[in-house]
């Protein structure tokens, strides 16, 4: 089977699996712009020409971008301006502090196993007088209500009952209510697929097709870990392993090639 095979084959594949929701496909193509960048366009910018090339390439109608683009301008999400007769789409500076903000989670490192886990049980009232939020502001997440996981000791709790434990190991219950069945099932999968791929001769596709595959992959990571729990879960769970892999292939496709695809 041919590189090229491969890349149809995975692109059908994520396509059919993935919820590739138009105006979200574009958020994903223009935060990459502006995070990774590329080397030779506005990191923050792509015409309208580019866009509508790997819109196509993942099987987007012109009809269904132009919805989305009017969608996203009306949220607040991107602006245009014209080059000429080309138009060139940003994001706001809104779009690009959302963008940003969590940046880290998509591109960056899993988080280390913890040295501890601190479980706190609050008093019933505890939700009235701002308790809830500003555990989960330190990074706490919820168990069950009124039970909160965390990797570092709270600040002062009145009246709750705080516990610590040196154990790696979470129960299964805890680790499926942060991390449920649908996700690691999706992590998984997007496991599998990139395994499949050629990771070796990647950068040897055509300009368009480095784009489509970029953009698929990275579009279905993206929603995998905007759901990841804020506690280091990965670490300890194999289902959910597969940032280093989509790491791997995004390194092997290079950045986005956009202003090739419309010179």
């Amino acid at each position: 089977m041919t590189p090229t095979d491969t890349l149809q084959d995975t692109l059908a594949h994520l396509r059919d699996s993935s919820d590739l929701r138009v105006w979200s496909v574009i958020i994903t193509l223009m935060g990459d712009l502006t995070v990774m960048g590329t080397p030779d366009a506005d990191a923050s910018g792509v015409s309208g020409q580019a866009l509508g090339k790997v819109m196509a390439a993942l099987g987007i109608r012109p009809e269904a971008t132009r919805v989305a683009l009017h969608r996203l301008r009306k949220d607040g999400w991107i602006e245009s301006t014209r080059h000429g007769r080309r138009s060139v789409y940003h994001l706001t500076s809104d779009g690009l502090a959302q963008t940003k903000a969590v940046a880290d989670r998509i591109y960056g490192p899993a988080r280390a196993t913890p040295e501890q886990w601190h479980l706190l049980v609050l008093p019933p009232q505890a939700e009235d007088d701002g308790s809830f939020d500003a555990l989960i502001a330190e990074g706490f997440s919820e168990l069950v209500p009124g039970v909160f996981l965390g990797t570092s000791a709270p600040q002062a709790t009145p009246d709750a009952l705080h516990l610590s434990d040196p154990k790696t190991e979470l129960p299964n219950w805890v680790i499926a209510t942060l991390a449920p069945s649908k996700l690691q099932m999706d992590s998984d999968q997007l496991r599998k697929t990139i395994s499949q791929l050629p990771i070796g001769t990647l950068h040897t596709l055509p300009a368009l097709d480095r784009a489509a595959l970029r953009l698929v992959l990275l579009h279905e990571w993206r929603r995998i870990a905007l759901r990841l729990p804020e506690l280091p879960v990965e670490a300890i769970c194999p289902n959910l392993q597969v940032r280093a892999l989509v790491q791997q292939a995004l390194t092997a496709l290079g950045p986005l090639p956009i202003e090739q695809l419309a010179p």
